[in-house]
């Protein structure tokens, strides 16, 4: 047998189908021919076009979505990033989509209103959901312009000195719930539902009462505000002076869908909203607890009376309910007892004073509720300046608690420490601040 035979001999026996070892060889050329086939087919295959609403269905995958652009910000931190940040709303405005677009900055982005199509991946992180998007193709815009009915946050945000001492219509997302009985609130206007995924704030305070038939308007809610925008010297910020009979309600907020693989220090920019979590009830002879998947997986239960007559032990369910914070148990609970149909009651003003450190307990008890307190201012208060403490104790050893109390319109005199006050207040909790405050009518 010459050389060249014995060569060929040897390069053609691996591929001789004698016995097993055959069988193999096929099906790891038949395997790498499918994986290599799927890997092409991901790589040319056209992203789904989803609706807004379903984002969150889509975790960690490339899809599309068409929207109306309502804001943007170019390097959102000040970090000389390629990185644009915009605000896709739905046709209807009732859901948006954070993008972040990692591209130059000098690319020219579509104008305010532009119908657009944007493709990137469902990126999560700690309850924040967005569109990661890469390169200049990632978005594109038709020719058709949305006309807004007023004002936009970014273009007040890019020019607000053009606004100023102006009355404007500006539409946006509340951050914080709208009481009905309360007649001062203060809150940011938002150009997305989420606060973490927004990239304005205009600062907003609210004077009167909501109208009756509105009821309370969660944070989130869908509004156009009618207000008088101007610069506060003292704060260094602008704000937005409106009458609460003035805001308009384009679509009330649903409730917040609360993840149980979030940190846990993020259900804090929740705590006072609506919400809705998946979980089995559990009473452990003391508490109820809703338990999730995980065996760390727990959050303290609230249970309303109809909850604990149906003996919900052991119900695995979808629960919604206020997330509140439970200052004697110091954690924060689902507080099934407020639900919407129970609306905001109204104290009874003229009573006698109640003990503060009852509210400062349990806030959620008293708060949207007006009382009379009594107390000890404990710190001077200055003629222009509308906040301060009131102690249940007249000096800081006979003390046991202070609230923060917001007084409305202008006092001509100092109100000095240790002055004996009685009043009258709404019992607000904010969320801007995390703590309760005590709301005097003017």
């Amino acid at each position: 047998m010459t050389n060249k035979s014995r060569l060929a001999k040897i390069l053609r026996a691996p591929f001789e189908p004698t016995g097993g070892e055959g069988k193999l060889w096929v099906m790891f050329f038949t395997s790498l021919l499918l994986v290599s086939g799927m890997n092409f087919y991901a790589i040319i295959r056209e992203p789904d076009m989803i609706e807004i609403e379903e984002i969150q269905n889509f975790p960690r995958e490339t899809v599309k979505v068409e929207g109306i652009l309502t804001s943007y910000v170019r390097d959102p931190y000040g970090e000389q990033a390629n990185r644009i940040d915009l605000q896709i709303a739905s046709h209807d405005g009732n859901s948006v989509i954070k993008v972040r677009w990692n591209v130059d900055l000098t690319v020219t982005v579509p104008p305010i209103g532009s119908i657009v199509t944007v493709e990137g991946e469902v990126s999560e992180w700690n309850g924040r959901i967005w569109l990661q998007s890469n390169g200049y193709g990632a978005i594109t815009a038709k020719e058709q312009v949305i006309q807004f009915r007023g004002e936009t946050l970014v273009h007040v945000a890019q020019n607000p000195p053009k606004y100023a001492n102006q009355s404007l219509e500006i539409e946006g997302y509340l951050s914080e719930a709208l009481s009905q009985n309360i007649t001062y609130q203060s809150l940011s206007l938002m150009d997305n539902p989420a606060y973490g995924n927004s990239d304005h704030l205009l600062y907003m305070q609210v004077e009167g009462r909501l109208e009756p038939e509105l009821g309370t308007i969660e944070a989130g809610s869908h509004v156009i505000v009618s207000g008088w925008l101007q610069y506060d010297e003292r704060s260094l910020r602008w704000r937005l002076i409106a009458q609460a009979t003035s805001l308009e309600v384009l679509n009330y907020a649903d409730p917040v869908k609360i993840k149980w693989d979030v940190e846990p220090y993020t259900l804090t920019y929740d705590v006072g909203k609506m919400v809705i979590i998946d979980g089995t009830a559990s009473f452990d002879g003391t508490n109820w607890w809703l338990l999730g998947p995980a065996p760390t997986d727990r959050l303290c239960l609230l249970a309303s009376p109809g909850d604990v007559s149906n003996n919900i032990d052991g119900i695995s369910d979808e629960w919604t309910g206020r997330l509140v914070w439970a200052t004697d148990e110091a954690v924060i609970c689902l507080d099934r007892g407020q639900q919407p149909e129970f609306g905001n009651p109204h104290g009874q003003i003229g009573e006698d004073a109640i003990n503060m450190l009852d509210v400062a307990q349990n806030p959620f008890g008293f708060v949207n509720q007006n009382y009379t307190f009594e107390g000890w201012i404990t710190d001077p208060i200055s003629p222009d300046y509308d906040k301060g403490y009131v102690g249940d104790g007249p000096d800081y050893y006979s003390r046991d608690t202070k609230l923060r109390i917001q007084l409305i319109g202008e006092h001509v005199k100092w109100i000095e420490a240790g002055q004996l006050i009685r009043f009258n207040a709404t019992v607000i909790w904010s969320e801007s601040e995390g703590r309760v405050l005590l709301n005097p009518p003017p």
